[in-house]
This record gives structure tokens, sequence and C-alpha cells, in this order.
């Protein structure tokens, strides 16, 4: 057996705001400049991925994607500044667990 860390993150009620589900959609609204394409490549409803964003929103206080209103060309979204920082920070902190899993790991399968 491989064992593996599941990084979410909570608030103070201790509801999950930031987890890899939110951080590949941050990924993939960088890389497709959308919410709806975004969500249609997880497999997630657009509403779903809004409620995703407003939660994490929500909890850093801090808008974490901007949108721009569709026109001739459609709508574009991007991370903000905010949006990307805390990307960066789960990935940081995702990483390093994964670090001190793979340093310990032994003495989970062994118990």
């Amino acid at each position: 057996m491989d064992a593996k860390l599941l990084l979410k993150l909570t608030d103070d009620d201790g509801l999950p705001f930031f987890g890899p589900g939110v951080a590949e959609l941050f990924d993939l609204i960088e890389e497709t400049g959308s919410v709806r394409h975004a969500s249609e490549r997880m497999g997630l409803s657009y509403s779903k991925a809004w409620k995703m964003i407003r939660g994490a929103e929500k909890a850093v206080g801090k808008e974490a994607v901007m949108r721009t209103q569709g026109g001739k060309g459609g709508g574009r979204a991007s991370l903000t500044e905010n949006g990307k920082k805390l990307l960066e920070a789960y990935r940081r902190l995702e990483a390093e667990m994964d670090g001190h899993l793979a340093r310990c790991k032994g003495e989970f399968l062994e118990a």
C-alpha cells in the first residue's frame, strides 16, 4: 500500500475552503481563461465551480478570481494576485507535507 495525504484547508467552523479540487479549478482557470471551461474539464457544474470560488474568497477575505464581462469575444476569467498567492501557498504546503510523508510513511505502514 502507498500512503497519500489529502490536504484540505478549513475555516474556523471546520468547513473546507481550499483543497485539491479548488487548486485544480484555479489551475484550469489560469490555463483556459474561463470558469466555464475549467468546470467542464473537471466535470463540475458551472454553479458548483462558482460556489467553490466564493467559498475560498470568503474564507480569505479577498477576491481570488477576476472576471471580465462577455461581449463580442466573450468573457474572461483569471486569478488575481491574491488567488495566485493562495494557490502557490497551497502547492508549497502540499509539497512540504508530501516530503514529510515520504520520510515518515514507514512508521505509519508498520504500525
